[in-house]
């Protein structure tokens, strides 16, 4: 971490003209001890230490005298880019309590105190301890660990999920009573203080590997943890494996006491194997004779081009091969994604048998390949915010910034457009943040005036006519060690955001009717799609409120500004509004994946989501086309296509439904880039939409530039 964020910036400034009553005057509005004397640029001349000016005053020194013989010259300084280890080592060196801060350009910064080192100090170990939980919490494995009584002290879900176990009544129980089967060996680990891995446990229907760790504390063994990892799919898959394998095995054997036979080629058809059946069968001596030679050349009348050139595979196929009736098997081998080679079997005896036994294997295989498939993207799933559909760089870039904001402690505000969803963003930065308590959503503009301090505070029992027999507890009472949503925050009248203002500077309140003050740990996610800095200038919001809520800013672009992220969500909603209807409607259009990505989407995703749930009503195929879409966009007018901001152009664009949507927004682009001279950043500007966007649609078009903009 660095000085600089941990400096007090808000310092007494003193000149050499200033008097001993600026001086104190200056200290008394500050409530510091030190003040700084600087030139008019804030170059550092000394300082000022208020036990200077005790003695001056002892000294019966007038208060209109100079401080010029009180300034100490001799200044232990620090640079604002340096780390808090370094500032400690030079505050220890120079024997103070306080040191000056210097910037860059060696001006005063601010000033740096032992209570800021210590501070800075403590807020390094909440945020390791932070850190240290969330990734308990966010672990596959499930983790429990227990005091030396072994009593239980913490878990994460994992624990709850995995073991079905219930969180209120885990904590500070007895491992015996939940767990027997873990305590010997956590007794065992703080017995000799060594770590026990690779146990094997059986729990309910669950097989777990479980790991016992000790917890030290100042050398001293206080505690152990367990953690369980869940092989239940693991051991189902091996025995599966095993099964294929010894169906294989079984295979084989019978494939040679029947004499059917098999051969397998590389991928250019050249035998690397073949049994005593097809050597049988071919009327051939000796492996040997075989090994190297092309299939074709071999058994002409295999379809083998089919496998090894066209990639298909054969199940079943009845052929003859000298005056006997067979039956052909064949496919290619692929491991990787490259192909090897091919696999053919020819069964002439037994054949009801040896098919039933190659179908059983090949579904066995299916089903092992998909069960290695879900389990890798199971454990790649590693996306906190994996529900925010997208591929755009700046959504992406959102994202990455709403887990930071997510695993600190500090107020949010998310601001975006009506149908951006920022309610989902903010359940997202709850669940990243681990909080035990709950997400309690208020939406500022949907509740009565009057009735918001009751709803925000709750009330006590008879606190008004009708009220609730003893009482009703409030959002925050309800959003205790969670997450407080404020939702259209901009709407809350002046007269309660007071209140909440000192909900969030004292993190207490009263229930109305209520004597007795309720503590709470609440942090407060606000959303809005207003301009809260303007509403500040009209005096419609308060300033202080706004600095409170404005900790950490996080800001989603509309749809216009993301049109990249279109095909995408096309896919989701349709899958979504698939599963909810029972079809089976594959996907929108050519025509209409133009006309979504060129409208101007006032409503955002919420009115990509309506209009493609209307057009599944009013499609009868498989296909959204462009007439299952709403008039707005169908007709396209060019007041809804992407278009220059201004008021004219030069030549009024045709409305006509035949031409093309594609060539409209082609002239759009051309005479955005014509007016801004070829700058792109400015007819980005001018059009609406971002810099990413334009470069995507130049290419598309195939837009170049030479003495001046055209397309080909």
């Amino acid at each position: 971490m660095k000085v600089s964020s941990f400096t007090t910036v808000n310092f007494v400034q003193l000149s050499l003209e200033s008097t001993i009553r600026d001086a104190i005057s200056a200290f008394l509005s500050h409530r510091v001890d030190i003040g700084c004397v600087t030139t008019e640029d804030r170059k550092l001349l000394g300082i000022l230490h208020k036990n200077a000016i005790y003695r001056a005053l002892l000294e019966n020194t007038p208060l209109d005298s100079s401080i010029r013989p009180l300034i100490k010259q001799d200044v232990v300084t620090i640079q604002k880019d340096q780390t808090l280890l370094d500032a400690r080592e030079i505050m220890i060196e120079g024997n103070v309590s306080q040191a000056v801060v210097l910037d860059q350009h060696q001006n005063v910064f601010g000033i740096m105190s032992k209570l800021d080192l210590v501070y800075s100090n403590m807020t390094a170990l909440e945020d390791t301890l932070n850190r240290m939980k969330s990734l308990v919490e966010n672990l596959q494995d499930a983790v429990i660990s227990v005091d030396s009584n072994l009593k239980i002290t913490t878990f994460n879900h994992t624990v709850l999920d995995l073991l079905q176990l219930n969180g209120k009544t885990l904590l500070n129980a007895p491992i015996d009573l939940f767990l027997p089967d873990f305590r010997k060996g956590l007794i065992e680990t703080m017995k000799t203080g060594q770590i026990q891995q690779a146990k094997r446990f059986s729990f309910k229907d669950l097989t777990v590997i479980a790991s016992f760790i000790p917890i030290r504390e100042l050398n001293r063994i206080t505690g152990a943890m367990v953690v369980l990892r869940d092989v239940t799919s693991y051991e189902i898959i091996a025995a599966e494996l095993e099964t294929t394998n010894q169906l294989k095995r079984i295979l084989d054997s019978a494939l040679e006491l029947a004499y059917d036979g098999v051969a397998v080629t590389d991928k250019h058809g050249l035998i690397t194997m073949a049994n005593q059946g097809f050597l049988d069968l071919f009327s051939l001596d000796q492996q040997d004779q075989l090994l190297g030679t092309p299939i074709s050349k071999i058994a002409p009348q295999l379809p083998s081009e089919l496998s090894l050139k066209m990639d298909k595979k054969i199940e079943g196929k009845l052929i003859e091969i000298n005056q006997r009736k067979c039956i052909v098997a064949q496919m290619p081998i692929y491991q990787d994604g490259q192909k090897l080679g091919a696999i053919f079997k020819i069964i002439f005896r037994q054949l009801e048998a040896w098919r039933d036994l190659l179908f059983h294997m090949e579904k066995l295989e299916s089903e092992i390949s998909f069960y290695r498939g879900e389990l890798s993207r199971i454990s790649k799933d590693s996306d906190p915010f994996a529900h925010v559909i997208t591929q755009n760089s700046q959504m992406e870039k959102f994202k990455q910034d709403a887990v930071i904001a997510a695993k600190s402690l500090s107020n949010v505000l998310i601001t975006g457009e009506s149908g951006t969803g920022k309610e989902l963003i903010a359940e997202g930065i709850h669940r990243v943040s681990g909080c035990k308590g709950a997400f309690i959503k208020v939406n500022c503009g949907a509740i009565p005036e009057e009735l918001l301090e009751s709803e925000f505070f709750g009330y006590a029992d008879g606190a008004f006519t009708g009220a609730k027999k003893g009482g009703k507890p409030g959002k925050f009472e309800l959003a205790n060690n969670g997450t407080l949503f404020l939702d259209e925050i901009g709407e809350m009248p002046v007269s309660l955001q007071v209140k909440l203002l000192r909900v969030l500077q004292e993190q207490e309140f009263e229930r109305i009717g209520a004597t007795k003050t309720t503590k709470v740990n609440v942090r407060i996610i606000s959303a809005t799609n207003k301009d809260l800095a303007e509403l500040v200038r009209q005096g419609k919001f308060r300033e202080d409120l706004y600095y409170r809520i404005h900790v950490i800013h996080l800001h989603i672009p509309p749809l216009r500004e993301r049109l990249d992220d279109i095909p995408l969500l096309c896919r989701y909603f349709i899958n979504k509004i698939n599963f909810k209807t029972k079809r089976n409607i594959i996907g929108v259009s050519p025509e209409v994946a133009s006309s979504l990505q060129t409208y101007h989407w006032p409503g955002n995703i919420r009115q990509l989501e309506n209009v493609l749930e209307r057009a599944f009503h009013y499609s009868s195929s498989e296909w959204i086309e462009i007439e299952h879409l709403p008039q707005e966009l169908k007709l396209l007018p060019q007041e809804q296509v992407l278009s220059p901001k201004s008021k004219t152009t030069e030549t009024q664009l045709p409305i006509d439904r035949k031409q093309s949507i594609s060539r409209t927004e082609k002239e759009v682009i051309l005479q955005a880039l014509k007016k801004c001279r070829g700058n792109r950043t400015k007819a980005a500007e001018l059009l609406g939409i971002s810099r990413t966007t334009l470069y995507q649609k130049m290419k598309r078009y195939q837009i170049i530039e030479e003495l001046e903009f055209r397309y080909t």
